[in-house]
């Protein structure tokens, strides 16, 4: 009898570590993407300079949580997003692109707002995010489908890419600090 409470308590500790250090579990979500593509026009726009105002920033909700380190300038990530307007209309989905945009932060074109809505990020996180016409196509918009001063949603899905982790487990360096980067 002894020794099967002993037996009992060894399995209830053992499974106990097993599952505090297992870390913490997305429910499925996707957090990294073997494949990308670097060519997304859609998303080109005025980078973030020292002299963008931090205001008016993007407002943002967090849809699913994410795991690891948050996104931090000179970091590669990949995403999937729909664009739309406040009232709803979809100006662009990039699932139906087959594979994620690839963004290295700081160093990639990429308009204002979305770059500060992903920077803190983690992988496998979705978020909604709100940007002010003044960090998404400004003043002129983007005619025909982007009205002149028009606010943006896009919901974003973050991922890390699969061969940087699976290599040598750390970020990427960062091009614009001097540091290389393999393509495949």
């Amino acid at each position: 009898m002894l020794l099967s409470k002993r037996v009992l308590a060894s399995a209830i500790v053992a499974t106990s570590i097993t599952l505090s250090c297992a870390g913490p579990q997305l429910n499925g979500r996707q957090t990294t993407a073997k494949v990308a593509r670097s060519d997304d026009p859609w998303l080109v726009g005025e980078r973030c300079t020292p002299d963008t105002p931090p205001d008016p920033a993007p407002r943002t909700e967090v849809l699913a949580e994410g795991v690891g380190q948050p996104v931090a300038p000179g970091a590669t990530v990949r995403v999937d997003y729909v664009a739309s307007l406040p009232d709803g209309t979809v100006l662009h989905d990039s699932r139906n692109e087959r594979m994620p945009s690839e963004i290295i932060i700081g160093s990639t074109k990429l308009m204002c707002g979305f770059e500060r809505a992903i920077i803190g990020m983690r992988a496998g996180e979705q978020r909604r995010v709100f940007v002010p016409w003044p960090l998404a196509f400004g003043e002129s918009g983007r005619p025909p489908e982007i009205p002149p001063q028009a606010d943006l949603v896009f919901v974003i899905d973050l991922y890390l890419p699969a061969e940087v982790i699976i290599q040598n487990g750390s970020r990427p360096t960062n091009p614009s600090a001097g540091g290389g980067m393999r393509r495949r």
